[in-house]
């Protein structure tokens, strides 16, 4: 017996073909493995890295403050600091003022590191984004920005 025509449009709408997430969850891992390939090069993961870029380029200092920026649980935060300072990356300074504050600081080789870090993540980019014009990609990036606002429960995991 044959399907009729709304059944197989009943099943295409049921594939996992159809689905927006499973799309997202492609894309958001081939980058991954992309930038990730990249990195492997300097030796830094990619939480590694964007944490070197926040200090670097977004002025966070803190653990916390930094926790917060990428969307790292603040216990997993001490576990990749302790791995990027090991790296000689880092170093954490107490405050002056209030011995409770930890500062973060890059190294000389974190600073001379980071300039090399953003450029593959816009290498990484620039692959995926080829053939879209500034305007799609701004656009893209704002359809992101609504989904994600969408959820109620910010993501956790870099």
């Amino acid at each position: 017996m044959f399907a009729s025509p709304e059944t197989k449009i009943a099943k295409k709408d049921q594939s996992v073909h159809s689905s927006t997430g499973y799309w997202v969850t492609r894309l958001a891992r081939a980058m991954e493995c992309d930038f990730e390939n990249r990195l492997s090069i300097h030796g830094v993961t990619r939480t590694a890295c964007a944490i070197l870029s926040a200090i670097a380029n977004d002025n966070k200092s803190t653990p916390a403050s930094l926790a917060s920026f990428i969307g790292v649980d603040p216990a997993a935060m001490t576990r990749h600091l302790d791995r990027v300072e090991k790296q000689g990356l880092l170093v954490r300074e107490r405050s002056t003022t209030d011995r409770r504050v930890v500062n973060l600081k890059l190294t000389r080789k974190g600073s001379r590191l980071v300039p090399k870090l953003v450029a593959d993540s816009k290498a990484t980019n620039a692959k995926f984004l080829a053939g879209l014009t500034s305007a799609e990609t701004r656009g893209l990036q704002e359809i992101i920005h609504r989904m994600l606002a969408n959820n109620e429960v910010a993501p956790k995991d870099l």
